[in-house]
């Protein structure tokens, strides 16, 4: 039986923010090196980054950098973390967040990546959506505008691989602000597996229902901060998700690397560790 796996992660937020007792620095530091341990624990067929890899447009506070400033983070997100991850040579990708509104030409020039792409893998063909692409390169500092799925750019690169299995993967899903015709299409063709967000810095598993063909939608987590709705960050440690794909069954596993932090001014040694497991049979 073939087996696949691929490792998924976003909201990792290269900032001036420091959580939870740890620099930015020696977090980004820290997510390259579980990253890589990760490899060769278990080789992964590819990396996908699902965004919020800065906070360069931002709406709160002393705002994002990119418009006070012109300086950002994605770059050096780009050039001293991407740049390391591509060298496990797996195939990857690095779509948008809310948190970067750059155009797409800014994008591909900061990134190297565009904010929608898709990869191919074997029987799979995963599909990654640009879920807040309205409003982009803005002049006034927001956070970002939610635009939903491209139900026509699903529609087509699945009529372009009538044989693969699907996976969508975006920033973000918001069921209840989805067309009636992106439901519609994830409800009725058995060939979309699940679908993949970040952005609520959450790594739980949330069942879609009958009106979406009961599809699942799993939220891979952060490696920046908990959003304190789920309690302690230790509830939704620093981490990315493994989807694991054989011929009859995917798997899922939030997974939290050994890590130091500062809680409560306290410091927590929290253990390497899986969280939210999923599995589903064909």
């Amino acid at each position: 039986m073939s087996r696949k796996r691929i490792l998924i992660a976003s909201d990792i937020h290269w900032c001036h923010l420091e959580w939870y007792g740890v620099s930015t620095e020696e977090r980004m530091e820290r997510f390259v090196r579980h990253v890589e341990e990760e490899y060769e624990k278990d080789p992964f067929e590819a990396l996908l980054l699902l965004g919020d890899y800065s906070l360069d447009h931002w709406k709160w506070n002393i705002k994002g950098c990119w418009i006070n400033e012109g300086r950002s983070n994605t770059k050096v997100f780009a050039d001293r973390v991407i740049s390391r991850l591509k060298r496990l040579g797996v195939p990857m990708a690095a779509i948008a967040g809310n948190h970067e509104q750059y155009g797409n030409t800014l994008w591909k020039e900061l990134t190297g990546f565009t904010r929608t792409d898709s990869l191919v893998l074997g029987d799979d063909l995963f599909i990654l959506l640009d879920t807040f692409g309205a409003d982009l390169d803005p002049t006034e500092h927001s956070d970002g505008t939610y635009c939903g799925a491209d139900v026509e750019l699903v529609r087509s690169l699945m009529a372009q691989y009538p044989d693969k299995r699907v996976i969508l993967c975006a920033h973000h899903f918001e069921p209840g602000r989805e067309s009636d015709a992106f439901r519609q299409l994830v409800a009725e063709d058995d060939r979309i597996l699940c679908l993949f967000g970040g952005h609520v810095h959450r790594s739980n598993v949330v069942e879609l229902g009958e009106a979406w063909g009961n599809k699942a939608l799993l939220y891979t987590g952060q490696y920046s901060y908990n959003n304190g709705k789920n309690g302690p960050p230790m509830n939704s440690m620093w981490g990315f998700r493994d989807l694991i794909l054989t011929d009859d069954a995917l798997e899922s596993r939030y997974i939290t690397p050994a890590n130091t932090i500062v809680y409560n001014e306290e410091t927590v040694e929290h253990p390497y560790g899986y969280q939210d497991t999923y599995k589903r049979e064909f």
